[in-house]
């Protein structure tokens, strides 16, 4: 790994600059007749140097899609993503820079490899794409078989039908470290994996971030999982960030209405702590027609005449770093729940 640059050679905004920042990112998909699914519809968030971030949310709120805009997999309608400071795909940093040092982990371990290739070969792949030579591929991919636990002299020759799950998915956790980079994008990269299996790569993404001092992007449906691994949380709705912060702020004190529905359904081992009753009921508005006003209006127990008319700004919401979307945190947003511009003040 000595050919990478080291991550203070490559840092140019200092450690106040947020690694990856996205302003107003929106990726609507056509379907025709002046139709579009709006599957990211106006999202801000920061990733700050050296933390994982945890992205949370219903199947079709829009993780993957943010991950893969972010990886630039598909490219965004509007807004613009910072990567230590510089717009990604301007003239200071062009696309094949930016994929350098940010790489991406998916579900789908054996989707993910390609069948006729070796699994060292996959590794290396990358790196010769790049300008590194063949053989200073070929060891840098052994080295990283070692790194993610799986001896070369075992696995560098196998193919991915070979390999277990687990086994597959450490190969493309090194083959995402194969460039050095600074940001990785796990989506849902351990939700097809056993328990015991995921307990093993969760601790093994521990451990890279601490070695390589990576930055993680951590998409999960498992919401202890993402306790487990992240310093702060992301929480999306129908295209859109509802709720931001620490992660044990967030889930002790939750503020955004959706995200309490989202906690209260985790399951308990306290058999006197069971949930009697659903803590959200119904399915996710059309993403083609988003309701009016707040999004998660129709579907909140606590919606008063102004959630369905205005629209909330995710905002600092009480004394933490924490920020919602939600009009009973707003001073005078009109909710009879809102704190009174006088005790704001």
């Amino acid at each position: 790994m000595a050919e990478n640059p080291t991550l203070d050679e490559r840092d140019r905004g200092g450690a106040g600059t947020p690694l990856l920042e996205a302003r107003t990112l929106t990726k609507h998909f056509p379907l025709g007749r002046g139709a579009v699914v709006r599957a990211v519809d106006g999202v801000d968030f920061a990733v700050l140097k050296g933390e994982t971030l945890g992205v949370v949310g219903e199947s079709g709120c829009g993780k993957s899609t943010t991950a893969r805009v972010v990886m630039q997999l598909i490219a965004q309608d509007k807004g613009e993503m910072l990567f230590d400071g510089e717009i990604v795909g301007g003239l200071s940093l062009s696309l094949k820079e930016y994929r350098r040092q940010a790489q991406m982990v998916f579900q789908d371990s054996y989707a993910s490899l390609n069948p006729r290739l070796t699994i060292e070969d996959s590794i290396a792949f990358g790196p010769t794409v790049h300008g590194v030579s063949k053989q200073a591929a070929i060891l840098r991919a052994r080295d990283l078989l070692v790194r993610v636990g799986l001896d070369p002299a075992r696995f560098a020759a196998r193919y991915p039908h070979e390999l277990s799950g687990g086994q597959r998915q450490r190969v493309n956790i090194a083959r995402a470290l194969a460039l050095g980079p600074r940001l990785v994008i796990l989506d849902e990269a351990v939700s097809a994996l056993d328990k015991s299996v995921e307990a093993q790569v969760l601790n093994l993404l521990a451990d890279l971030r601490e070695e390589f001092g990576l930055t993680y992007i951590f998409i999960s449906h498992d919401l202890n999982v993402v306790r487990f691994i992240s310093d702060r949380v992301m929480v999306m709705y129908l295209g859109e960030v509802v709720e931001i912060g620490p992660v044990d702020e967030l889930y002790d004190d939750p503020r955004h209405p959706y995200t309490r529905a989202l906690l209260s359904a985790m399951p308990s081992m306290d058999p006197d702590n069971r949930t009697m009753e659903a803590p959200l009921a119904g399915d996710p508005p059309n993403p083609i027609n988003p309701p009016e006003g707040c999004r998660f209006h129709p579907r909140c127990p606590q919606a008063q005449t102004v959630c369905a008319k205005v629209k909330p700004v995710l905002a600092r919401t009480g004394e933490g770093a924490r920020q919602a979307a939600c009009h009973m945190e707003v001073a005078g947003s009109g909710h009879s729940r809102a704190p009174s511009l006088e005790a704001a003040a």
